[in-house]
């Protein structure tokens, strides 16, 4: 299988898929027919899905997703680059499984006591692993799968650069910025998350455009 490495994420990521699909299976007798599917900016639950849904997507999600990733790279016109930054993308595959799999955890255990604080907990555990992914963002290298992929990005090499250095910083400060916001009250969570996401999408967007601009000039 060209360009399948297994390494120690791989092994982590296993290992906790398994641990979260197990955790929601010994309970599942427990569990009422649905689950929480999403949660809302205020901690509500939006959608509801049946529990073998959401244990299967979350598992999939957490498990397989993040293996299969490793053959991205077969299909992607810059494939090559992916060797300049192997271990960001490791990180960001073993990332994604523990959001997949605290999802599942924090589902099946409101489930089991609907006054367990889910939502909150989420929060802190979406923002701290974005503040993660934010510290690898500027190794990442342009590639079409991965990263901040707009017109100008993908156009110069140079822009994708720029823009990963200044979009690692706005996600680290973002992330973190979403963890604060679970202990709020409502209403300041509600801005603080806002903000977060303005400062994490928009303006890495806004300055990739800026930066192509300057460097064509």
């Amino acid at each position: 299988m060209k360009n399948f490495t297994w390494k120690w994420q791989d092994t982590l990521i296993v290992i906790l898929g398994f641990l979260s699909l197990g955790y929601a299976l010994v309970n599942y007798g427990r569990l009422p027919d649905q689950l929480p599917a999403q949660f809302s900016l205020t901690g509500k639950v939006n959608t509801y899905w049946s529990k073998g849904s959401v244990i299967a997507l979350f598992s999939f999600m957490g498990l397989i997703f993040p293996l299969a990733m490793q053959f991205i790279r077969n299909i992607d016109p810059k494939g090559e680059n992916y060797n300049k930054f192997q271990g960001a993308y490791k990180m960001g595959r073993l990332t994604i499984a523990v959001i997949c799999d605290a999802a599942l955890v924090l589902s099946v255990s409101y489930g089991l006591d609907e006054h367990f604080a889910a939502a909150k907990w989420a929060t802190v555990s979406v923002g701290l692993l974005l503040a993660v992914i934010g510290n690898f963002l500027p190794q990442i290298r342009d590639n079409y799968f991965t990263g901040i992929r707009t017109p100008w990005t993908l156009h110069d090499p140079a822009v994708w650069r720029r823009t990963h250095r200044f979009s690692g910083r706005m996600w680290v400060s973002g992330g973190l910025l979403i963890a604060l916001a679970a202990f709020m009250p409502v209403t300041l969570s509600i801005s603080m998350i806002i903000t977060a996401l303005v400062i994490m999408i928009i303006l890495p967007i806004v300055y990739s455009w800026l930066i192509s601009r300057s460097v064509k000039v």
